[in-house]
């Protein structure tokens, strides 16, 4: 297999960076690596955050038998309308570092498939 294709596959399959690495570009491989994992830890976070504030909003009415579909949309509404601007970034940050690995990859393996031996 040609090393610019087992580099984008890596970087666009498996993870971002992990084609670079393979390469032996661990430089930027461990920069898109970070990247990734940094926005995919931001993003966890914060639904697990928004998750654990609609479940304490939610309890109390599950108790007193107050709960219905109605309510729960309005609760969810509301919870949404504050904005999701910090799960945007972490989005287009792993989208971005992904997409950019995976042209990065492709064109570190394409140099090295060009080197002769």
């Amino acid at each position: 297999m040609k090393e610019s294709t087992k580099g984008m596959l890596l970087s666009g399959l498996v993870y971002p960076g992990l084609g670079q690495l393979i390469l032996g570009r661990v430089p930027s491989g461990i920069v898109f690596v970070i990247l990734a994992t940094a926005g995919f830890i931001v993003l966890i976070y914060r639904i697990i955050q928004r998750a654990s504030h609609m479940i304490d909003q939610v309890l109390p009415l599950l108790a007193d038998n107050k709960l219905d579909v109605i309510t729960l949309k309005e609760m969810l509404s509301r919870d949404s309308a504050g904005g999701w601007g910090l799960e945007t970034i972490s989005l287009i940050v792993i989208a971005g570092s992904w997409l950019v690995a995976i042209g990065h990859a492709y064109f570190v393996g394409k140099k090295i498939d060009r080197q002769p031996g």
